[in-house]
């Protein structure tokens, strides 16, 4: 999936495909708490993403914690579920 400046997270189905994005495609360990700036390669401590995509994904995030927030779901333990799914 592509995520511009015209995607939003309304609910959590939403978040499930943006946790996805993140780690399946674009292979970010991410916290939820975390901005997307501080991110870096391990291999030359690099951004992993542009200035650009760091005000889109934290804004997406952002979302995420409400679409969560509204159906009652921990979006940390909903996160870590992704992530493990996504390393193992």
């Amino acid at each position: 999936m592509t995520y511009n400046n015209e995607s939003h997270i309304r609910s959590v189905e939403d978040v499930k495909a943006f946790f996805h994005h993140l780690v399946e495609e674009r292979k970010v360990n991410f916290h939820p708490d975390a901005m997307f700036e501080d991110y870096v390669s391990c291999e030359g401590g690099i951004h992993t993403s542009t200035l650009a995509e760091c005000a889109l994904y934290n804004r997406l995030m952002d979302e995420s914690f409400k679409a969560c927030n509204k159906d009652g779901v921990d979006i940390y333990e909903f996160g870590v579920e992704i992530q493990r799914r996504g390393i193992g």
